[in-house]
């Protein structure tokens, strides 16, 4: 008995008072930040909805859920609803995967369910995010705003995906926001409104002529505020919401090769585990060649998803992202003797693409096209310099292998044909285009760089310069020229950009024939662009003018002098 209340009576001990109050606060924490963590369920087909709510959710470190099928949101409605106290946030868009979605959850009996329907998700998520940035990508293609959504959900930035067939709206809503910083990520610049671009202050432009120079420079910012070893490797032609993750940058991966910048890039930040999706676009042979170049590199992939109520791993739900269709016809290839070039005659039956041809045949060697490229739905020929003399017999040529790289970006076609073709015929098609270019310039006013030819025939080609090591490649449209013909190609410049590039060489690079269809000349060099009617010319200008004023009034001053003296002087001799 004695002892029972020697027991009793005995204190307990600061030290575990204090523990035991830390441990009460610490379950509090748990309790409220993980057994009631906010779920956001998105019940829309349009990708761009999907997205921009998904960084919604990151940057907040939300649940964030999506659904392919009206099953799959059935499911969700009844295994993330089983704690009835979760807050649930439902954003429902304009074109839905269940019509009653919303009805089922009101059935729930949730606690905390918030139901929204707005006219534009992108909106609402912009005005409940607080980051002074924003991110303004193409609506096209869905691989611009993957790139930029692990970083917009780290710094809490809204992306906005550009429409031009809903450009008011979305030009006077982001005016309306007053962003301090806005940044044009990717081919959305070449498009976009002229007038939304000279209304942006202070704006980024990321723009640098392919999809991975263009995720290098995200990646280089998130970097910057975020570091990690880890990233999240993708195609950018689909989606799971394990992408978006704002510890994690994300980083796109081409079908089969991997540009050399990129894998220098990786090794010089030490990237040594990357994160792939099962049942993404393949990038298998992209990522092992990418493995095989960094030795500590290690590869982890994600196949399934646990759920509560689940005891199996359930498959990733992964939306396909618009992506640029590809696919080539070659029609015709033939062997042209005045020029010496395989003649190469191609369609293009998908959206724009860059390619590049190479033949070889045994015993005389191999030739290598330049990069060309073809728009939707267009028919070319070009030309593969080879001197394949030796190798006619009989007006044909026996066999050789025709080798065909393309892809949408001009920095990584990783979409290859070979074909082995034999008995080609040859041909004695004589070309009497003439074509040179004479000049450059940028107009100011009308925000164009125009292009100068003389000659007969027909052109197309690039123009290339740099901007603070910014890549700008303009295409130079197919056009047919007669003496002196003169091509506008509409690009924005801001005042600084047009001070940097005045007096600026450029590149150029054209392929002209006597037919629309048939181009087999080329040419290629250095032309230094001229700037007209900017704000630093017109000063010039304006300087020249007083100074020509001044030099004016500085002569009839001394010539009135002259004739005065000369006055008196007439004067003094006549008296």
């Amino acid at each position: 008995m004695k002892i029972k209340n020697s027991i009793q009576r005995k204190k307990i001990p600061k030290f575990y008072t204090l523990n035991f109050f830390i441990f009460v606060l610490f379950s509090f924490f748990l309790f409220f930040n993980f057994g009631f963590c906010t779920t956001v369920i998105v019940n829309s087909i349009d990708y761009k909805d999907i997205l921009a709510a998904a960084v919604y959710a990151k940057h907040y470190d939300y649940n964030f859920l999506f659904a392919l099928t009206p099953n799959q949101s059935v499911f969700m409605v009844k295994y993330y609803t089983l704690n009835k106290d979760e807050p649930i946030i439902y954003l429902e868009g304009k074109n839905t995967v269940l019509a009653n979605m919303a009805s089922l959850l009101k059935e729930a009996n949730l606690k905390n369910l918030s139901l929204y329907k707005p006219e534009n998700i992108q909106f609402w998520v912009a005005d409940r995010l607080k980051s002074e940035e924003a991110f303004v990508v193409g609506s096209i293609y869905g691989q611009d705003g993957l790139a930029v959504s692990s970083y917009a959900a780290l710094i809490g930035a809204p992306i906005f995906f550009y429409d031009p067939a809903q450009k008011d709206e979305f030009i006077s809503y982001i005016l309306l926001k007053n962003y301090s910083k806005i940044t044009i990520y990717g081919t959305v610049n070449s498009y976009i409104s002229q007038d939304f671009l000279s209304s942006i202050k202070n704006k980024e432009i990321i723009d640098k002529g392919s999809r991975y120079l263009n995720n290098l420079e995200i990646v280089k910012k998130f970097l910057a505020k975020k570091k990690t070893n880890q990233a999240i490797f993708v195609s950018g032609y689909s989606f799971e919401k394990s992408m978006i993750d704002k510890n994690f940058p994300i980083l796109l991966v081409g079908r089969s090769i991997v540009p050399s910048y990129y894998i220098d890039f990786i090794k010089n930040n030490n990237i040594t585990i990357g994160i792939v999706f099962s049942g993404d676009a393949d990038i298998v042979d992209g990522t092992n060649y990418l493995k095989n170049q960094v030795q500590n590199l290690e590869f982890f992939v994600k196949f399934g998803e646990g759920y509560r109520g689940s005891s199996q791993p359930l498959p990733l739900a992964i939306i396909p992202l618009p992506s640029p269709f590809l696919q080539i016809d070659v029609l015709n290839l033939s062997y042209n003797v005045p020029l010496k070039v395989f003649d190469l005659k191609v369609k293009n039956l998908g959206d724009p693409l860059f390619l590049a041809a190479a033949i070889s045949i045994e015993g005389v060697g191999s030739g290598q096209s330049s990069q060309i490229f073809l728009d939707k739905n267009k028919t070319t020929s070009f030309a593969i310099p080879l001197d394949a003399s030796t190798a006619i017999v009989n007006n044909k040529i026996k066999s050789l292998s025709l080798t065909i790289n393309y892809g949408e970006d001009s920095a990584l076609m990783d979409n290859l044909e070979v074909l082995n073709i034999e008995n080609v015929l040859v041909s004695n098609y004589v070309d009497n285009s003439t074509i040179s270019l004479i000049g450059i310039s940028y107009n100011s006013k009308t925000k164009e760089f125009v292009l100068a030819f003389d000659g007969e025939g027909w052109v197309e080609g690039t123009i290339s310069f740099n901007i603070n090591n910014r890549a700008i490649v303009l295409q130079i449209p197919l056009t047919q020229i007669k003496g002196i013909t003169k091509i506008a190609i509409k690009y924005f410049l801001t005042e600084e950009e047009e001070n940097y590039v005045s007096d600026l060489d450029s590149t150029y690079f054209f392929r002209y024939g006597s037919k629309n269809s048939i181009l087999l000349k080329e040419k290629r060099g250095q032309n230094k662009i001229v700037v007209l009617n900017s704000s630093k010319a017109q000063q010039t200008q304006t300087f020249q003018n007083i100074l020509s004023y001044i030099g004016f009034f500085i002569l009839v001053v001394v010539a009135l002098i002259i004739i005065f003296r000369l006055f008196f002087t007439k004067r003094n001799w006549w008296e």
